[in-house]
């Protein structure tokens, strides 16, 4: 039995649930839901005053005195269309596990639309679920690591990779230690930056393919003086690390939205007069080769001279020369 305390709570629920400019509450269906969802009678007298609370606090709530009709919720935490957005992130991100997907996407939609405006938003699917992770370890990972970097401890790990049988497997047989830094998406991907133990240098991992993790007592080596997280991820092209260049390409104008896209709005871009541009970009060697040799032919590296080598190389040895 809810006890007068909760009335307010409990009708706020029903407004946020039940209630939206197409689906007015009278204060008949009011009281019919409060008695049926919580087994508590109330009379008018309660709900115009939860009502009139609710509005001091500032919960948009459009009123009998307002539209003639009742009662409805007229703003809530989320827009319709950031609902939207939201939702397409978490179906298209192969990090969340399909089984969290679900759960994410209905704890989204409770937050930002009726029940009647959820029906709508059934049109929305998992388009490549053959790529989400079947690591259910994502989310307690996500919150080890946030407390770890917080206390600056290191963590250990079993490290996974896919088996030709496509199941998971450790990559090794010992456990990784790292100094765990940060956490960031990239790639449609959540990853540590961190630095392993026995490297010098700082890497990432992808946070869905990281098992058993375990916050140790043992104090992370601090962050490298002057290193910053979003710098170094902006020039981890598709998340290779090593050798850092500043690379400069020459590109047909019909790329300059992906070059953009890519690197950011801080590339320094430099147009041509025969419908090229040239960009300068700074990014690890193998990532931006491994990008560069996609857009054979619209990018051309003119330099440094052993990236614009590799891809020569990369060229001239693969499958399809021999």
């Amino acid at each position: 039995m809810i006890t007068d305390k909760a009335n307010t709570m409990c009708l706020l629920t029903i407004l946020r649930e039940y209630s939206d400019a197409e689906h007015i509450l009278r204060m008949g269906d009011i009281i019919k839901k409060m008695e049926l969802l919580y087994g508590t009678a109330v009379d008018r007298r309660t709900v115009y005053g939860s009502i009139n609370l609710l509005i001091e606090l500032g919960y948009d709530i459009s009123t009998y005195e307002d539209n003639g009709r009742g009662y409805y919720l007229c703003s809530r935490e989320f827009e319709l269309s950031e609902i939207y957005l939201l939702m397409e992130s978490v179906y298209s991100n192969a990090a969340i596990p399909r089984r969290y997907t679900e759960d994410l996407i209905r704890k989204i939609q409770q937050q930002g639309m009726s029940i009647y405006k959820r029906r709508e938003y059934k049109h929305l699917t998992v388009v490549h679920d053959d790529v989400k992770t079947s690591n259910r370890e994502v989310f307690l990972n996500i919150e080890l690591l946030d407390g770890a970097i917080t206390k600056k401890k290191k963590v250990t790990f079993v490290y996974l990779q896919y088996d030709f049988d496509k199941k998971l497997k450790p990559r090794r047989d010992r456990t990784y230690t790292v100094s765990p830094y940060a956490m960031v998406s990239a790639n449609e991907h959540f990853y540590l930056v961190c630095k392993t133990e026995s490297f010098n240098d700082i890497g990432q991992y992808r946070i869905d393919k990281i098992k058993d993790l375990v916050v140790t007592g043992e104090r992370a080596e601090p962050v490298p003086k002057g290193f910053d997280v979003r710098k170094h991820v902006q020039s981890a092209v598709y998340m290779f690390s090593n050798d850092i260049e500043r690379v400069t390409l020459r590109c047909d104008n019909k790329v300059l939205d992906d070059i953009i896209d890519k690197f950011g709005q801080g590339v320094r871009l430099s147009p041509n007069d025969d419908g090229t541009f040239t960009a300068n970009v700074t990014a690890s060697r193998r990532g931006i080769q491994f990008w560069a040799l996609q857009y054979l032919e619209y990018v051309e590296v003119l330099g440094p001279k052993a990236v614009r080598n590799g891809i020569i190389k990369a060229m001239k040895t693969n499958i399809y020369m021999r």
